[in-house]
């Protein structure tokens, strides 16, 4: 696909921006303004929701994203749309989760749902998995998730290892991909309405911009970016990426701390 003048550049944050546990590299942010100074725009396009973005994520000179993985969709401070599930939808989850003694976290609009067990689990094996704390902004602990509240994304935790049985009664009605934060795929896994994801995301941005999608540039290290990846006209890995996502890219960039940002938008604005 042919790209065009003006970019549309989407990034993946854990991982690719934002290495887990620590801040954004400085060189990161320098490259960030460059480009940004060049006229061309920066997207968030990640499985976390918008009130999941930290203050340092929010003071960078992006002009919206995709979150919740392709379900929420927002230009500057607008929501240019939101696809929330069906309560047919929900309460498909919510019996699969029961069959399976499943734990939950769930994005709505004002915060991320989780019971007290789930952060529990959620937080220790990400703590051990990374060797350090993380912070998780937006996270609301409660026992049960209210139910007049919009379901935009759900992740799910087995401490049993039965998500793989799950997501395969899941699969059709809801549309499931690896978590990328180092957990087991059958300890965990990411959930959105079925023809939701991070390239139907972008498709739509792109399209309420009114441009063409030669202009999309998509970067990212994991499993859940693979759409994003194959759907960009341009799809960078970053060389921390996970091996799958590098056989679907067109250039891998270096580690995210070894300049893998700055280099990969200098490969961009050479093309």
């Amino acid at each position: 696909m042919e790209r065009s003048g003006i970019l549309n550049i989407f990034f993946d944050i854990d991982g690719t921006l934002l290495p887990v546990g620590k801040p954004v590299p400085a060189d990161a942010v320098c490259a960030l303004n460059k480009v940004k100074s060049l006229g061309h725009r920066l997207f968030f396009c990640t499985g976390r929701s918008p009130v999941e973005l930290t203050d340092e994520l929010l003071g960078l000179p992006f002009d919206g994203g995709v979150f919740s993985a392709g379900a929420n969709i927002r230009l500057g401070d607008r929501t240019i749309s939101r696809k929330s599930m069906t309560e047919d939808q929900k309460n498909l989850f919510f019996r699969v989760v029961e069959k399976y003694d499943l734990l939950w976290l769930i994005q709505s609009d004002e915060g991320t749902f989780i019971t007290p067990q789930a952060f529990s689990l959620y937080s220790g094996l990400t703590r051990k998995i990374h060797s350090r704390d993380i912070e998780f902004k937006g996270f609301i602990q409660v026992d049960d998730f209210p139910e007049d509240k919009p379901v935009y994304k759900m992740l799910i935790l087995s401490e049993k290892g039965y998500v793989l049985e799950a997501r395969k009664e899941l699969e059709g009605i809801l549309h499931s991909v690896n978590n990328t934060t180092g957990l087991p795929q059958e300890c965990a896994a990411e959930l959105m309405a079925s023809g939701v994801s991070k390239a139907s995301g972008i498709e739509e941005l792109v399209r309420y911009l009114g441009d063409d999608m030669g202009s999309t540039v998509g970067i990212g290290d994991g499993e859940n970016d693979i759409e994003m990846i194959d759907f960009c006209a341009t799809g960078i890995a970053m060389g921390n990426a996970c091996d799958l996502l590098k056989k679907h890219a067109d250039y891998i960039t270096a580690d995210i701390e070894d300049g893998g940002i700055a280099k990969a938008l200098d490969f961009v604005i050479r093309e």
